[in-house]
């Protein structure tokens, strides 16, 4: 069976009763979907089974008759039958088929594809249509773009109704006492450079902060303020020259470093990717990141 023509059964609430075996190489989540999909229009219950081989004594009472639907989870499904038609209301989830049995099974194989990114977006977005475009990106890319630890987080938004789950992700999202506010490193540096006091207060307050590194956020910052310096105090060179984007100088001239301002920057980042560098900036990765940000604003 094609996965298109279950999809159009379960739309159609007439999916038939004959064995289905999913093929998953990569991720469950879709079959675990499509399984509770099933149940719940055929109003049964899931009954975890280990073997097609329990069913196999008084099969029209414990299949036909029943308000379970049977599920079998394996790697590989190797049971051998000469007929699997008797095995109603039964689903087989499996990594893959043994190929001995794939040409007896094949009226009975779905085989699910591997997720893209805008399988899991537009889940997303079925799920929880309250959120905004760029909530559903910030959550995949927050989520490390794992359906498990997504659809965990959409169980909870979907309590809410729809007008406000964009305002519950976005509280989860910013205050700092929520395991789901982040940042990067990128955010974390233009804080920085401009001065901004509340993003940077935020992150201080979190209690276990992003995994920014701290060598990376000095080198980051060096680099920026290099490009600054070039931006602000170059000698007739042309950006391109200098090989900085327009949008980037602009960027870069909004901060408004005064010249002892960036010269104290580059003193203090250069003594400080000493010390990360040599082991001698003696504490933790959360106070080391702290000692930085602390002596780099203003």
């Amino acid at each position: 069976m094609k996965l298109m023509e279950l999809k159009e059964f379960i739309q159609k609430e007439s999916v038939p009763s004959d064995l289905i075996v999913f093929v998953c190489p990569e991720s469950t989540f879709l079959a675990d979907q499509y399984t509770a999909a099933i149940c719940e229009l055929r109003n049964h219950t899931q009954n975890s089974i280990k073997s097609l081989s329990e069913l196999d004594s008084a099969l029209s009472i414990v299949i036909s008759y029943s308000t379970y639907t049977n599920v079998l989870r394996t790697d590989v499904f190797s049971e051998n039958y000469d007929d699997y038609s008797m095995y109603e209301n039964v689903i087989v989830i499996c990594n893959k088929v043994d190929k001995k049995l794939k040409s007896v099974l094949s009226d009975y194989i779905v085989e699910i594809p591997k997720l893209v990114d805008w399988q899991v977006k537009d889940y997303i977005s079925v799920c929880c249509p309250g959120l905004e475009k760029a909530d559903v990106d910030w959550l995949y890319e927050v989520k490390n773009k794992d359906i498990y630890a997504i659809s965990t987080e959409l169980d909870k938004l979907a309590l809410f109704n729809i007008p406000e789950q964009h305002n519950v992700l976005m509280r989860l999202r910013y205050e700092p006492d929520s395991y789901l506010y982040t940042t990067d490193i990128y955010k974390l540096t233009d804080a920085i450079l401009s001065n901004d006091k509340q993003v940077l207060y935020d992150f201080l307050s979190h209690d276990t902060y992003t995994e920014i590194d701290p060598i990376g956020l000095t080198g980051m910052l060096r680099y920026n303020i290099k490009n600054i310096l070039l931006t602000t105090q170059n000698s007739g060179k042309t950006l391109s020259e200098l090989g900085i984007s327009t949008g980037n100088a602009n960027r870069y001239k909004a901060y408004g470093f005064t010249l002892p301002r960036l010269q104290q920057l580059i003193k203090f980042l250069a003594s400080i990717d000493s010390k990360l560098k040599n082991g001698t900036l003696d504490m933790s990765k959360n106070k080391q990141l702290e000692y930085i940000i602390l002596n780099t604003i203003f």
